[in-house]
């Protein structure tokens, strides 16, 4: 099989010819590891403009973010296929720098513009809707600016990036740092996204509804360019414990992400659910939005991947399960190879199964890497060895 068939086998509940693989994303140390450095990276190229731009240097690097994504972008999905997975996902970030050392989002979030290896590194810092006026102007902007400048650009990105990379090859689109759920509460910040929730219910559930309405017009405008699968980037979950109870997200939560997979369902298009932490009493929850695949399926946060097989593998397709805090940073090749083996004898058979990284960070080994795709193809054929351990 080509490795968009292999994938959309999957995402179809049925056996491929062997488990696809798959990363949310790769830093741009690790791209630049597999790829070499780029001629300039993004704080040389922010210096250069404010020695020639001193007095508007920051409008002139706004003028060109997109830009700067489109080839960011591309370089991660082509050392992504040079590094033989099958898929990974791509996405506008919607950011806007507003200093050196900082940006800011559509969604009232401030974030440190951290130096990854020359490149731009967002960190969440804080919230600053901390005020039913603030979120006011907030969802003013979406109407009238941010949702129709988003995607117009979601569109010609997808557009550029899909046709370099789209023959027998399937790029995912996410809308990482941007989802539903971590907009919402990280735009206000902790303390007052819990003031709201426990005093002012109908305001959070305004605000989920608003942002809904948003992801799924810049999902259409993915869609009109091609994309066929995304991944809604949620983290509803601590490795403790889920973010809210069960009750609350199926209150508030369940009928946002409802109308947003059946939005993508009446394309024709697959969407699946990204959450770290102890998923596994959102389970049902996830199901009932409608969601095709979840991804993490955190090993070191207590997610028990035979028990998820068993009550949603004929429903879901899980993707993940693969650690990222030693074994694909500082684990040997036989502990990749087995973490690998684990996965595909557990979640495997069947089919409904993309084996991945749990999550992404500029400390993953690219040669860990390297060790998990070879493993998949030396035990990930279907039908299943019994000889996997």
């Amino acid at each position: 099989m080509e490795k968009k068939e292999r994938v959309l086998t999957a995402l179809n509940l049925e056996e491929p010819d062997q488990v696809p693989t798959h990363v949310i994303y790769l830093d741009a140390n690790n791209v630049d590891n597999v790829m070499g450095k780029p001629e300039q990276n993004d704080f040389e190229m922010m210096k250069e403009l404010q020695e020639e731009y001193p007095d508007d240097w920051l409008e002139q690097i706004n003028q060109i973010i997109e830009e700067m994504e489109v080839s960011i972008f591309s370089r991660m999905v082509e050392s992504v296929f040079t590094l033989s997975l099958d898929t990974t996902q791509v996405g506008i970030v919607p950011l806007e720098i507003i200093n050196e050392h900082e940006m800011k989002d559509i969604f009232g979030r401030i974030w440190e513009a951290q130096n990854n290896a020359g490149n731009i590194y967002p960190f969440y810092k804080y919230g600053t809707v901390n005020s039913l006026e603030k979120w006011e102007w907030i969802q003013q902007d979406l109407e009238e600016r941010a949702t129709e400048k988003y995607c117009k650009m979601a569109k010609k990105f997808y557009k550029r990036i899909n046709k370099k990379f789209k023959e027998s090859n399937l790029i995912m689109v996410t809308n990482d740092l941007a989802g539903i759920f971590e907009s919402t509460w990280q735009g206000m910040g902790m303390e007052f996204f819990v003031k709201q929730l426990y005093t002012n219910r109908d305001f959070i559930a305004r605000v989920f509804n608003t942002y809904t309405d948003f992801t799924i017009a810049w999902y259409n405008s993915y869609m009109d360019a091609g994309a066929e699968v995304f991944v809604e980037s949620g983290d509803l979950a601590f490795k403790t414990g889920t973010f809210m109870s069960p009750k609350l997200f199926d209150e508030l939560l369940l009928p946002c992400y409802k109308r947003l997979t059946d939005a993508v369902h009446s394309r024709g298009g697959k969407i699946i659910l990204h959450s770290d932490g102890h998923i596994t009493p959102l389970l049902d929850f996830i199901v009932n939005c409608g969601f095709d695949g979840l991804h993490s399926l955190e090993p070191t946060a207590g997610v028990d991947l035979a028990l998820v097989k068993k009550k949603v593998g004929h429903k879901l397709c899980l993707l993940g399960n693969i650690d990222t805090g030693q074994v694909l940073t500082k684990g040997t090749q036989a502990e990749v190879e087995a973490a690998v083996q684990f996965a595909i004898k557990t979640a495997g058979p069947g089919g409904g199964f993309i084996l991945s990284a749990a999550n992404m960070h500029p400390a993953i080994n690219v040669q860990n890497l390297r060790w998990m795709v070879e493993a998949v193809h030396k035990f990930g054929r279907y039908p299943l060895s019994s000889d996997v351990k």
